[in-house]
């Protein structure tokens, strides 16, 4: 590949995006989507009541996001390579080592073991790739696409894996699982993927240098980034953006039967649509923008109205505006991680960084379902979750405004010249 990627039509980055995109769908789709069909299938199989097998998910969850901070550190330091062609084996065998699973402490150490290895494919791997073959503008946009395989897992990988699940059962389909993860992650490893661009003789998208660009544009390292009032905010602000996503998806459908409307899950089903349809056209919007603390903002205000709408009204209007603003707002969701903490921190250490946003931010993820659903069983109604959800949505947005005046300030830039992020005449200006 090394001698043909000079010869493409193309910068050869699109097809890291592209393998990139095919990866995150099928690692998305046959680990996290899928989890809603495993939980009935398995619990109907052992004879296990549905919290005994949902605890086994939730373990993994968990492992998932407190090893994020390691897998970005070693990924800092070897490449993503690396990770990706171990990751492309270790978890298709967990994965049917699972799959044998008879007993319930079988199924939870399999899918520990899963979520441990999961974690050397998405979403850092990718993510950080793009950060070293793209510079600028065409980064944010290329953060936006590869993010596209998420939402493409649970629309085109989960079908299939749910008619292999009826078809063959629970154990079949997390085969197949294994087998579409070898197959696509380890043909990315082995013959597509390079980690920087001088590896294959060629310089980053929007740039001329075959100078790596973590050396040329630097950033903060995890430590730094640590005592930085701005880490804090970013990750507080994901944390209860993610906290509001996670939980919304999770109890609509009971939402809407608790208001008597019987296709809650066809609603959910044509954001999910929306999302994954208007993730392309709207990333090539971040080509134009700029200010992406703004972009954030915006994103998590729609979030705000779209949730904030269903606890006032559950009629047509309420409920079309509803699919509108969580459907197009929730498309730029997984963008915002990756953007804001380059756009902050800078790509030297995106890896670390990243990881411990994600480990931070999970906790929304838990806490949230958890205590809607408690919520609702005191009060009989989810007004009060809700809107809950909808309040936090707006403090996320307000989070991120108090960042994007923070990293304008002398302190953050001068640290972030420092790191060779700025050079002198923009932390004069600052000054």
């Amino acid at each position: 590949m090394r001698a043909l990627a000079p010869r493409f039509p193309f910068h050869y980055g699109w097809v890291i995006v592209v393998a990139g995109v095919l990866g995150n769908s099928a690692t998305a789709g046959g680990t996290f989507w899928i989890v809603a069909v495993y939980i009935t299938a398995i619990a109907d199989d052992f004879g296990f009541g549905r919290t005994a097998v949902v605890g086994a998910f939730m373990v993994g969850q968990v492992l998932f996001a407190v090893i994020g901070p390691w897998i970005g550190g070693a990924i800092d330091r070897g490449g993503a390579r690396t990770m990706l062609l171990v990751g492309s084996v270790a978890m298709p065998v967990a994965l049917v080592a699972t799959s044998f699973a008879t007993e319930l402490w079988q199924l939870y150490a399999g899918w520990a073991l899963v979520s441990l290895t999961r974690s050397l494919l998405m979403p850092i791997p990718y993510n950080w790739l793009i950060t070293r073959w793209f510079e600028g503008r065409g980064r944010q946009m290329s953060l936006g696409l590869v993010t596209t395989g998420f939402a493409m897992g649970g629309a085109v990988v989960l079908p299939l894996l749910a008619w292999v699940e009826s078809v063959g059962g629970w154990q079949t389909a997390m085969i197949g699982s294994g087998v579409l993860v070898l197959v696509l992650h380890g043909t990315a490893a082995l013959f597509v993927v390079a980690d920087r661009p001088r590896d294959m003789g060629l310089h980053p998208s929007g740039s001329t240098s075959l100078v790596d660009l973590d050396v040329v544009e630097g950033g903060f390292s995890s430590s730094e980034a640590l005592r930085s009032p701005v880490f804090w905010l970013v990750s507080l602000g994901l944390l209860l953006f993610f906290l509001g996503q996670g939980s919304v998806n999770n109890l609509i459908v009971d939402f809407f039967d608790s208001h008597g409307i019987a296709v809650g899950a066809t609603l959910l089903a044509v954001t999910a649509w929306l999302r994954m349809l208007s993730r392309p056209p709207l990333s090539f919007v971040l080509l134009r923008v700029d200010r992406v603390f703004l972009l954030a903002m915006v994103v998590a205000l729609s979030q705000a109205v779209a949730t904030g709408v269903l606890v006032v009204s559950t009629g047509d209007l309420g409920i079309g505006t509803w699919i509108l603003f969580w459907g197009f707002g929730g498309a730029f969701a997984p963008m915002l991680e990756p953007l804001l903490i380059t756009r902050a921190f800078g790509v030297r250490h995106f890896g670390a960084i990243s990881g411990l946003v994600a480990m931070i931010s999970f906790g929304g993820q838990v806490v949230g379902p958890i205590g809607g659903a408690l919520l609702f069983d005191v009060t009989n109604s989810y007004e009060w979750p809700f809107s809950l959800y909808a309040a936090g949505f707006a403090l996320a947005g307000l989070f991120w405004a108090v960042s994007s005046v923070l990293i304008r300030g002398a302190a953050h830039r001068k640290r972030a010249m420092r790191n060779g992020m700025l050079d002198e005449h923009e932390v004069a200006e600052a000054t």
